[in-house]
């Protein structure tokens, strides 16, 4: 308490001081927006000073640098050797790269130049209003992330998944994949290319796995009926045993992945009438006007057909395109199919470079521990020059 009371006479003696000093003239006279001298003196000396902190929104301006050469790579500013022009950043002071601002601050994010940097965002955190400061240097991992090498393991922790993958191959000059012929067209991607060879490293032998699943979303059909066996460098096996007395009014995905293609029969419209030691036989009774979905490479978002007549062994449909009905495309699915208990699953996947500079972008804004990157600024040690214009800390 003493303490509190020797500080707050110090202040009054200063103010004292100051306001003995300026004259009845100075101190009455109007500064540009209105305020006198003096307003403006004892405005300044009992301001609150604010300093950053997580959860803020802060105004910034910055200029960020390469730490090998000192030459400027981004800039808030049109002139960053004048520091003129321009509207500094929006920021919003968050080390959680998911977390969104309150709406009425919708226009601030922690990402600078379209990337989440870790370090520009510790490096704000007890700075204050008109502060001008260096941030950094920053390693990659703290700024642009980098370059995955073969062996690196991406980890990645978001929307209830963990996911593991390891960078198993970098193919230098590959051919890109047939399969993505149309979408190369349409971005303007090359006929050569690099891929990135990933594989999942986040099952084990014992696990419970879903294989077969009664929605697009993954709900299993089974509760722990699919047991992983085998691992080898590309592929896992699986083992299904279903669920004693659940093997009736069952919603039945086919996918037939060596084939290339993906039946999706109606909800609750297949049963289990077969089952030994190595498969069990299914049927499908839908009802006339069900739908069934189809998947192929050619029609990778789906065909929908209408169930239009049920027999002993087939299930005739027609295209649901808006044909008339004597231009009608039939199609005919058997009702009864055989599936093996022991199957066979793919844990490696190709990427293009160009997927996957987009795969590690979504990874690293979503998951701040992702420190992978192949954008341009990836591998690069940086710092930025910051000076604070306003800070806001919303109630």
């Amino acid at each position: 308490m003493k303490e509190v009371i020797k500080r707050n006479i110090a202040v009054i003696l200063l103010v004292t001081i100051i306001l003995g000093a300026i004259s009845v003239r100075v101190a009455s006279s109007p500064s540009e927006d209105g305020k006198s001298l003096l307003d403006e003196i004892i405005e300044n000396l009992f301001k609150e000073e604010k300093s950053m902190e997580l959860g803020d929104l802060a105004d910034v301006h910055y200029i960020g640098r390469y730490a090998s050469n000192n030459t400027i790579f981004d800039s808030s500013y049109e002139d960053p050797e004048n520091k003129t022009g321009k509207n500094p950043l929006h920021v919003f002071v968050t080390l959680d790269s998911s977390e969104t601002p309150p709406d009425e601050y919708s226009t601030y994010s922690n990402m600078i130049g379209g990337d989440f940097v870790e370090g520009f965002i510790e490096g704000l955190i007890g700075l204050k209003i008109d502060q001008i400061d260096t941030i950094g240097p920053l390693d990659p991992e703290k700024a642009y992330g980098i370059s995955p090498k073969v062996g690196d393991i991406i980890e990645y922790s978001g929307a209830g998944e963990e996911i593991r993958l390891k960078v198993a191959d970098i193919q230098e000059n590959a051919p890109m994949p047939a399969e993505l012929e149309e979408i190369k067209e349409l971005y303007g991607w090359g006929n050569i290319t690099t891929i990135y060879v990933l594989r999942d490293e986040s099952h084990y032998i014992g696990e419970f796995i879903d294989i077969y699943t009664s929605d697009v979303f993954g709900t299993p059909l089974w509760e722990n009926a699919t047991t992983v066996t085998k691992i080898n460098e590309t592929l896992l096996w699986t083992y299904t045993t279903p669920n004693e007395g659940k093997y009736d009014n069952l919603t039945w995905i086919e996918s037939k992945l060596d084939e290339g293609y993906q039946t999706n029969y109606p909800e609750e419209s297949t049963d289990i009438i077969s089952i030994n030691e190595t498969s069990f036989s299914v049927i499908h009774t839908p009802t006339t006007n069900d739908t069934i979905q189809y998947f192929d490479s050619n029609n990778p978002s789906g065909l929908i057909y209408i169930v239009e007549n049920i027999t002993d062994d087939k299930i005739i449909t027609y295209l649901d395109d808006g044909s008339s009905e004597e231009n009608r495309t039939t199609r005919e699915f058997n009702r009864t199919g055989t599936t093996q208990r022991n199957q066979t699953q793919k844990i490696t996947t190709s990427f293009p470079v160009e997927y996957m500079e987009l795969l590690l972008s979504f990874l690293k804004s979503s998951d701040s521990n992702v420190i992978f990157s192949l954008g341009p600024l990836a591998d690069e040690v940086v710092y930025f020059e910051v000076e604070i214009v306003d800070i806001h800390r919303p109630s």
